[in-house]
């Protein structure tokens, strides 16, 4: 069976169980920060325990976002009062952050008890296909750098944890072990992380103009000057041509993109070849299920 397909399916499962403990997660945050300003780095603190955290740090899971808003993340989780400063750049988590993350995670435990959308046997077998897919990503060559997999495995929830919260470890460690396979697929082509995210939006044909991958790619901070010297080089490089209203992807272009693509897919399901093809037939039926029975609990 091609594995191809299936991480698809992964994805939408992650998205459903983020749909279903998001809410409790994000309202418990807002009892002890204004709301959403959590976001980006108050994990990613624990994560990096017990070495402090800095925005060059927090780039190694978003290595598309300006570091300006890293910087700035940064210090307003300072001025909150959940990270405190202890040299230039460089934070950590207070007393006040530690207790915000456990009020937050109980939150989340809470909504993840019974009733749950699928029968605990399911759940349970398909904890243990994730399990078995996370340890051979860890133990695989390629890449030879996994700091997003290493990272994300930082915070396993342990045994002790509703299964629930067990799947979406593993399941954001699968996603943090795709983007170690992306970013080695296009960071030996010499290429900023800004112009290869802009060049992947022309790719899919979801920006054509400067103007549209500004305001398209606005969350990611990046002054408009950076996406057009990012449109000059890809330019140059001739991946990307300037038309009468815009930008398109050249021939070469495409051929460099696809490359990276099934690089990507190449290392990152190499590892799923520990399971049997009637092991990925379930896993893939128990995906679907649970993805379906989150969703209908909606």
């Amino acid at each position: 069976m091609s594995t191809c397909n299936f991480w698809p399916l992964a994805w939408e499962t992650l998205g459903a169980l983020g749909a279903y403990y998001g809410p409790a997660m994000a309202r418990a945050a807002g009892e002890r920060m204004p709301a959403g300003e959590w976001y980006g780095w108050l994990f990613a603190a624990l994560m990096w325990e017990p070495a402090p955290l800095s925005a060059e740090r927090l780039a190694v899971r978003a290595p598309y976002t300006a570091l300006a808003l890293h910087h700035a993340r940064l210090a307003r989780g300072a001025e909150l009062g959940m990270l405190a400063p202890v040299a230039a750049g460089e934070y950590r988590l207070t007393d006040a952050g530690h207790a915000a993350i456990r009020h937050i995670i109980a939150a989340a435990y809470a909504v993840m008890v019974e009733p749950h959308p699928r029968p605990l046997a399911e759940l349970e077998r398909l904890t243990g296909l994730l399990r078995r897919l996370v340890e051979a990503s860890l133990a695989a060559a390629e890449p030879a750098v996994k700091g997003s997999l290493h990272l994300s495995r930082r915070i396993d929830p342990g045994e002790s944890a509703p299964i629930l919260a067990r799947i979406d470890q593993f399941l954001s460690d699968l996603n943090a072990y795709r983007d170690d396979a992306h970013v080695a697929s296009w960071q030996p082509l010499d290429v900023s992380g800004p112009a290869w995210e802009a060049f992947t939006y022309l790719w899919r044909g979801q920006a054509r103009t400067l103007d549209d991958l500004v305001a398209q790619l606005a969350f990611r901070h990046h002054a408009p000057a950076i996406y057009a010297d990012a449109l000059a080089a890809l330019v140059g490089r001739g991946w990307v041509a300037e038309t009468g209203d815009g930008y398109e992807v050249t021939e070469t272009g495409r051929a460099v993109r696809q490359a990276a693509e099934e690089e990507t897919d190449r290392v990152f399901f190499a590892p799923w070849a520990c399971l049997d093809e009637k092991e990925l037939e379930e896993l893939k039926e128990l995906l679907g299920g649970l993805r379906d029975g989150l969703r209908a609990g909606e």
